[in-house]
């Protein structure tokens, strides 16, 4: 790690202040405050700053000194981190001549947000590999002008043509297209029409997508914000994430970041959290949620909130919680068994054209789900499974099956007829299965259709259990077993423990048990949350009052709407008298508990982006770079989560992660 001559200097005096040489090379050197003996002044300073590894700390040393050191160090660590970052972008991308990242961008304040009217995200933070990737000028944030069109193609029209080709992901050829042509043409009636250019419907469309930015980066400062780090692997074989914030106001979607090189490199994933965090605002951040369960990760974000003295929280998706959850049940011997045959019977019909000519006319939902999550689209097609099975006896016992070729010769046919129809053993199997995992995928409904989501998740994850129990009876041990382990290690909060309490259709009803996972959880809220935006000893002791149902919280309406209103909407208009715990409640209830696979986003426009077709100039990759921030922005501003993932209706295919239910792997 290398230093300035006045880094160096200023090391000197704080040497001769904490420590002295003990012999001529200076390679070692005591404490002055216990006396012990270190390996050079490096190790001092970790020895009086408590920082544990290569050496233990000192129990002499002031608090003030230690706190001053252990900043110092936290400082110069993000800043190395930041510089070998900088070094590996140019030892592995060639420089194209773009401008160059300026120090003062690298290294703003921690706890502000970059709220430039003229810059956001996508355009001025710096990439993580390529600076030509992530630096654009500051002319291309500047408002643009309105989509210059001939006069036969009205604005409006003009404007309607630009988002539809945008959001749905067509490249700029489209336009040039003879028949696209004619389409609009003859829409807008007048033969002969004059396009708009790419370019200009970009423009128009930036602006607009970059104005609800600015709107949504004010609701961050009000009610706070969850930032959403979507991880995934591509088909390319390479890793990325997308950075997503969620506040009560919407979703949007920042840019998306190859992190191939970076995804097992502590350093640099703790970097490129430093930077999301900064751009997004620390004191704005309430939680950040990922689904990486990674070491790297865990690692990273434990720097992460040391630096940022735990302000905010870090949380793992609720969604692929419940999915690795779901993994770990499909694991077992006996359930191993049902899947196999429920597969058996799927592929049968899902690959041959008579069989998935009568499922349309016996069975009318669709068996398969569509769900983005694997293991949560396996049991909600057994459960169809299940469900179907009267149909499907019917299908097989049908004239049109005993006229076919199928009765009269196939083995398979005869093997699949047999379990549909006479494997009794394997129903009630497939039948005990649901009785299980049915109460999880319920926690991701419940989830979906709660506007304040925060406040249910650790009800419903305990209505759960009790549904478990019930359905299996004394039998529901190993289940509850798993279920607190993934509870316990992946994905409880403190968060989740305080919307809980701090949902009054809960807190005020008789289900609401107290205990210490509760009463730590909201207490850990309160006090980390609280640094900039209230008072935390006046919101606990507002806590009081709520608790106790004082004032206005016991008012008729208050009382009234408790169920009749959201969570969010109730403090607003019942808590204007705890005027701390209302802040710490609404930024609290107003944050989500799942990530971006409910919005069931095609990634494959930043696959495109990050692959090199793009990277060919400067210029392509820019107009690239905002071609997908607006287009996943116009697809966030119209999509409604849903665990189901889009009808094959609107998808147009049957599922994107079941490819083994349709036919076995090769």
């Amino acid at each position: 790690m290398g230093y300035s001559v006045q880094d160096r200097q200023t090391r000197n005096r704080e040497k001769e202040r904490h420590g002295k040489n003990i012999d001529e090379k200076g390679l070692k050197v005591s404490c002055n405050y216990c006396g012990k003996v270190v390996q050079g002044y490096n190790r001092l300073e970790h020895h009086l700053a408590g920082i544990r590894g290569n050496v233990s700390p000192c129990d002499l040393v002031p608090e003030s000194v230690g706190a001053s050191l252990r900043s110092s160090l936290e400082d110069r660590k993000k800043d190395w981190m930041l510089r070998r970052m900088n070094k590996l972008k140019h030892d592995v991308v060639p420089s194209t001549g773009s401008p160059a990242i300026t120090s003062t961008e690298v290294q703003q304040s921690h706890l502000q947000p970059n709220m430039s009217s003229k810059h956001c995200f996508l355009q001025c933070t710096p990439d993580l590999m390529d600076p030509v990737k992530m630096e654009t000028t500051k002319a291309s944030c500047e408002s643009k002008p309105l989509v210059k069109t001939e006069d036969h193609l009205d604005f409006s029209a003009a404007k309607s043509i630009g988002r539809f080709i945008l959001e749905a992901g067509f490249e700029p050829g489209v336009l040039h297209s003879s028949s696209f042509k004619k389409m609009i043409s003859v829409l807008v009636n007048v033969p002969g029409v004059a396009m708009p250019t790419y370019e200009s419907i970009l423009q128009e469309q930036l602006r607009e997508t970059e104005n609800r930015e600015r709107e949504l980066r004010q609701e961050w400062r009000r009610s706070g914000c969850s930032v959403i780090l979507d991880s995934w692997k591509g088909q390319c074989g390479k890793s990325f994430i997308s950075v997503l914030v969620y506040c009560s106001k919407g979703m949007i979607f920042l840019r998306s970041m190859d992190v191939s090189a970076i995804i097992e490199d502590v350093d640099l994933l703790t970097a490129m959290l430093f930077r999301v965090v900064d751009d997004v605002g620390a004191h704005n951040i309430v939680q950040i949620v990922t689904n990486d369960v990674s070491p790297y990760m865990q690692t990273a974000r434990h720097y992460v909130l040391k630096y940022y003295d735990h302000v905010f929280f870090f949380a793992l998706c609720a969604d692929h919680c419940i999915n690795f959850l779901l993994e770990k049940i499909a694991a077992s011997k006996d359930v191993c068994e049902v899947l196999r045959k429920a597969k058996a019977i799927t592929r049968f019909i899902y690959s041959r054209a008579l069989p998935m000519e009568l499922k349309g006319r016996y069975i009318q939902e669709e068996i398969l789900s569509s769900s983005c999550l694997k293991y949560v689209a396996v049991f909600i097609t057994l459960e169809r499974l299940v469900s179907a099975r009267v149909n499907l006896v019917n299908m097989f016992n049908s004239p049109a099956w005993d006229s076919s070729v199928w009765a009269a010769s196939s083995d398979l046919f005869r093997h699949i007829s047999g379990i549909v129809k006479t494997d009794d053993a394997f129903w009630r199997a497939a039948a005990d299965v649901v009785k299980v995992t049915n109460p999880l995928l319920s926690v991701l409904y419940k989830l979906e259709s709660d506007i304040c989501p925060m406040g249910i998740l650790y009800d419903a994850m305990d209505r759960a259990k009790e549904n478990i129990k019930r359905n299996l009876g004394d039998k529901h041990g190993e289940y509850w077993a798993l279920v607190d382990r993934i509870w316990d290690v992946y994905l409880h909060s403190p968060l989740h423990a305080a919307g809980h309490m701090l949902n009054p259709r809960i807190f005020y009803s008789d289900r609401f048990r107290h205990d210490t996972e509760i009463s730590s959880g909201i207490t850990a809220c309160i006090v980390q949350l609280g640094q900039v935006h209230y008072n935390p000893r006046k919101a606990a002791a507002q806590l009081e009052v709520y608790q106790q149902r004082l004032g206005s919280f016991d008012s008729d309406p208050a009382n009234q709407q408790v169920m009749g209103i959201p969570q969010v909407e109730w403090w607003s208009t019942h808590g204007a008298r705890t005027p701390d715990l209302q802040t710490v409640a609404k930024r609290i209830l107003s944050q989500t508990c799942f990530g971006a696979t409910r919005y069931n986003i095609d990634r494959s426009i930043s696959e495109k982006l990050h692959v090199g077709r793009w990277n060919k100039t400067a210029a392509e990759h820019q107009r690239f770079c905002q071609m997908e921030y607006v287009h996943y922005n116009l697809v966030l501003a119209r999509a409604t989560p849903h665990i189901h993932g889009p009808s094959v209706v609107q998808h147009g295919r049957l599922t994107m992660v079941l490819d083994d239910w349709i036919a076995a792997p090769k």
